[in-house]
């Protein structure tokens, strides 16, 4: 057994959660080990979409909405950390987002979701819908089926794949240690403290953070946690390179700076089964061509699939154990959108205590009794 001696604190995942809290607490001076497990696991991190996304976060509750905001408006003090550590560009940019609306039943849909996080009052305003006139003098190209959107000036996208990059990196830089195809098998008491176990390796730690995505359940069921997350099925689709069609960033289609068009993405309930099919891949490319028709010539290059981790009602879990003071619990399947929370008030309520305000609505013990219901995008 291979001793790795004591830490302030050990990250359970190696994923954007993980490596965002990583980073904070380690720029905070703590010695900071992050467990990321092989390469068999599930990660959401390298199927993201990208967006950065605020519009239609909260509709359970203004501090889902309170705590994306925050998030947002540090995205550009992450990306310069990242520039200025790792030498990561993750090519971000915000200023406009929509969530494009085919036929009037989808319009509304969205306009109930969309007024329920308005009417928080919220200080940038919130999110407000536009008919399809405003749609076509933003966006000319669209369908006719097009009705509608929703529109933020918050919203915007970066890619994710950079992130993750620059994460680990980043966190390497500041001091904290990550170590690879490791798993984490159990964590149990140890004198004032924790001993985590992985494999053939074991180090003590002061506080421990429940970062895995959706191996999530079965380390926290132990330490007093309910089940917290379920996965869901995500397809996206690459096209070839195009002539610039997108100057601003949709919830359905954005394109990257090198021209492709990045087509997401589904909502699947396939269990923890992760590949593509192609009865999503028809879905994404019939809906994409209804939005805009310009792409019915385009080919696509490639596809994946990936498995997001969801809570129950989609909002995120930071909690504490309540059997096991210094075990923590962090699960989102906005991982990219909040890295800058993660990074910033996630990291120093870990170590110094310091629990924002809006935590209050993201227990874990809300999910003790509550069914598993379908998250809203």
């Amino acid at each position: 057994m291979q001793d790795l001696g004591t830490r302030e604190l050990v990250v359970v995942g190696g994923g954007l959660v993980g490596l965002a809290v990583g980073l904070g607490a380690a720029r905070f001076g703590a010695d900071v080990l992050v467990l990321d497990a092989d390469d068999g696991a599930f990660r959401a991190a390298r199927g993201n979409f990208g967006l950065v996304w605020a519009q239609s976060k909260g509709a359970r509750g203004r501090d889902y909405a309170v705590w994306t905001r925050r998030a947002v408006a540090d995205w550009k003090a992450l990306e310069t950390e990242l520039i200025d550590l790792a030498g990561v560009e993750t090519h971000f940019r915000t200023g406009l987002g929509l969530h494009l609306c085919l036929g009037e039943a989808e319009f509304e849909k969205r306009r109930r979701l969309i007024d329920k996080v308005a009417g928080y009052s919220l200080p940038d305003g919130g999110p407000r819908m536009i008919r399809r006139e405003e749609v076509t003098e933003i966006l000319p190209g669209v369908g006719p089926e097009v009705t509608g959107a929703s529109v933020s000036t918050l919203d915007g996208d970066c890619h994710s794949l950079a992130l993750y990059r620059g994460l680990s990196i980043a966190f390497g830089k500041a001091g904290g240690e990550l170590l690879t195809n490791a798993p984490v098998t159990s964590i149990a008491s140890a004198g004032n403290g924790y001993r985590v176990t992985a494999g053939r390796r074991v180090v003590r730690a002061d506080r421990v953070l429940l970062a895995a995505g959706l191996a999530i359940n079965t380390l926290a069921r132990p330490l007093g946690f309910p089940d917290i997350v379920r996965p869901q099925r995500g397809q996206i689709l690459v096209t070839e390179r195009t002539r610039p069609f997108l100057p601003v960033v949709t919830s359905d289609l954005r394109q990257t700076p090198e021209g492709s068009a990045l087509i997401g993405d589904t909502k699947e309930e396939a269990g923890f089964d992760d590949r593509s099919s192609r009865e999503g891949i028809a879905y994404l490319a019939r809906r994409a061509v209804r939005l805009f028709p310009a792409l019915s010539g385009a080919r696509v290059v490639r596809s994946w699939a990936a498995l997001r981790v969801l809570t129950a009602d989609g909002d995120p879990v930071y909690d504490e154990s309540p059997t096991h003071p210094g075990i923590f619990v962090a699960a989102t399947h906005s991982g990219v959108t909040l890295a800058p929370a993660h990074r910033g008030p996630l990291a120093q309520w870990i170590l110094r205590g310091q629990k924002p305000p809006e935590f209050k609505a993201f227990t874990a013990s809300r999910f003790a009794r509550e069914p598993v219901n379908q998250q809203q995008h």
